[in-house]
């Protein structure tokens, strides 16, 4: 008896349990109803068809009612089709009605809202209009062509460092099984990025008369880097054409596929400079972006450095994207920033770039802060520069001790005095003089405290003297070791055969080099001025020449991929003697 009730106990408890799970399904596919109109075709000929549906999300539908088709013949429909998916728990759930129609006259036309009631409501779906034109011959369409290749830029005009969309998009009136493009394009003056998501879906277009069936069969993201009239000049492509030769497939006649060439069309982009009215804090960034920033405390010491964060998202060329400056006021110490990530990825069939800069802060005086970091970048929608400020981001300033730990000294004579022996008797012996209170005693107790006084003082005489160096001309000194650090770096990456990284290094290492020696900021560095600052110094004219050809090898490398090993090489060394060529002159002239 008592295991009876134990078994019904159980049985209860499942199927309650089993209730609200179905509760729970039935809840969660209650949940964002959609009942919407779908169709295969922009445009349709006179004597074409195309496809029409209708379909209900996350409700099961009945009295399913269609539109009057007044203007359409139906040639099949409606067909019904339904899914269901439960993924982590989430139910979603489908139910599609379709129609084939064929249109009835030319013209634009309005297919009509369908209805269904699912959840004890009516859904209609929103109208949809269809273009119906007069077709012509088929052998007349496009010069007769039953197939071919249009390469089709979303922007014919654009900035240097947007982000131009360029498909690869086939047209045809037969079916086509794979393609293949033996040769990449040469994107001379961009750089070139593929995408692996978009919409691939077929749809149907009229072009001259003759509907064909569309699909993009590839999508580049190509980014300018230089102003001009670009050209990305016709390339083959390889089509693999079903061909029938009149026999139906089946189990005994396979389909023959035969490889067809197509050359495209040549494609003139017109890449606009950026203007000259470029603001201090201009970062680089072209095109769309977000930025956010925010420190890693609230509250802090003088004794203490702060983080700040700054991050920067957009569609633009995220190469050209550079620290922006930070200016904040005299209460504050800030290091060179550095970049601490960069990342990309495809959002809505675009590249999407994120950059991550780090600079380390220092407070110098007491008091309650909030600090507005701004950023400028360049709208090319708008074309206009874009100032972002972004804050404010609150700081608590507390004083700090600012004094060194100096208990050493005393833990050593309590040490020495808890080890000294106790005499129990006496000695008839001549009593030698005791240690403590002798004057090597009290020698080595002072000296300590006189060596800390000197090297506290030292120390607050070097503070002292960088304090009055001017901070440019502190970096004009030191900006060719600066230079040998990063071509050190660029040393290991050599090695390593990292092409990339190696040239991005020797990249950073001159421009940074330039930068410090003259005090130019990078926002407003340039092939001419560069040139220019140099001159200053009086060098012969053949080593900034070179100098300057190292800056735009490293430019076509980053973007072309080279990866030569014996190129990396001696553009290392020629880095190296260029560097130290420029370090002796200059010497050799302020002496």
């Amino acid at each position: 008896m008592h295991y009876n009730a134990l078994i019904l106990n159980i049985l209860k408890k499942s199927l309650s349990t089993f209730g609200f799970l179905l509760i729970a399904m039935v809840v969660s596919s209650q949940n964002d109803v959609v009942f919407e109109a779908t169709t295969d075709a922009k445009q349709v000929t006179l004597d074409g068809y195309f496809e029409v549906s209708f379909t209900l999300k996350n409700a099961n539908g009945s009295q399913f009612a269609p539109p009057s088709f007044q203007d359409f013949e139906i040639l099949a429909g409606p067909s019904t089709s339904s899914s269901m998916q439960i993924i982590n728990g989430q139910v979603s759930r489908e139910m599609s009605f379709g129609f084939t129609l064929q249109p009835t006259k030319v013209g634009k036309f309005t297919i009509g809202s369908a209805s269904v009631k699912a959840n004890g409501k009516t859904f209609r779906t929103t109208p949809i209009s269809v273009e119906v034109v007069k077709g012509t011959p088929k052998s007349k369409a496009s010069g007769g062509e039953e197939f071919f290749i249009k390469v089709i830029p979303n922007k014919r005009t654009a900035y240097i460092g947007e982000q131009v969309m360029l498909d690869f998009k086939l047209y045809t009136r037969v079916a086509i099984e794979g393609y293949e493009i033996p040769e990449d394009p040469n994107y001379d003056g961009f750089y070139a990025v593929e995408l692996r998501r978009f919409n691939s879906n077929t749809v149907q277009e009229v072009i001259n008369g003759q509907q064909y069936v569309t699909k993009v069969l590839r999508r580049i993201a190509l980014f300018p880097q230089q102003a001009g009239k670009l050209t990305i000049e016709p390339f083959k492509m390889q089509l693999g054409v079903v061909d029938d030769g009149g026999r139906s497939s089946s189990f005994f006649f396979q389909r023959s596929v035969r490889p067809v060439n197509f050359t495209t069309d040549a494609i003139q982009i017109d890449v606009k400079p950026l203007p000259n009215d470029e603001p201090s804090d201009f970062c680089g960034a072209v095109g769309k972006y977000e930025i956010q920033a925010g420190l890693d405390r609230k509250s802090a010491t003088t004794d203490d450095a702060v983080t700040l964060r700054v991050v920067l998202n957009g569609n633009g060329d995220i190469k050209r994207v550079q620290p922006p400056s930070l200016i904040l006021s005299d209460s504050f110490e800030v290091y060179e920033p550095k970049m601490v990530d960069e990342k990309t990825e495809e959002i809505r069939s675009e590249i999407i770039s994120e950059k991550t800069f780090e600079y380390l802060i220092l407070p110098r005086f007491t008091g309650a802060y909030s600090l507005r970091p701004t950023v400028s970048y360049f709208d090319s929608e708008k074309g206009q520069f874009v100032k972002f400020s972004v804050g404010p981001l609150p700081l608590n300033v507390k004083k700090g001790t600012g004094k060194p730990n100096t208990n050493t000294s005393n833990q050593g004579t309590q040490g020495l005095k808890d080890i000294l022996a106790i005499k129990t008797s006496a000695n008839l012996k001549k009593a030698a003089i005791p240690f403590v209170g002798s004057w090597i005693f009290w020698l080595l107790l002072i000296l300590p405290v006189i060596l800390f006084t000197a090297i506290l003082s030292k120390q607050k005489k070097e503070k002292a003297l960088a304090a009055s160096i001017d901070p440019s001309e502190k970096k004009a000194k030191t900006a060719g070791i600066e230079a040998q650090k990063r071509l050190a770096i660029a040393k290991q990456q050599l090695q390593t055969g990292d092409s990339r990284v190696f040239y991005d290094e020797v990249s950073k290492a001159y421009i940074g080099y330039v930068c410090d020696k003259t005090g130019l900021p990078l926002s407003q560095l340039t092939k001419e001025n560069t040139k220019e600052k140099l001159s200053t110094f009086s060098l012969d004219e053949g080593i900034v020449d070179d100098f300057v050809k190292i800056i735009q090898t490293c430019e076509v490398a980053l973007y072309a991929g080279l990866d030569n090993p014996a190129s990396m090489q001696t553009m290392y060394e020629k880095a190296v003697e260029v560097i130290s060529k420029i370090e002796e002159e200059i010497q050799k002239r302020t002496k």
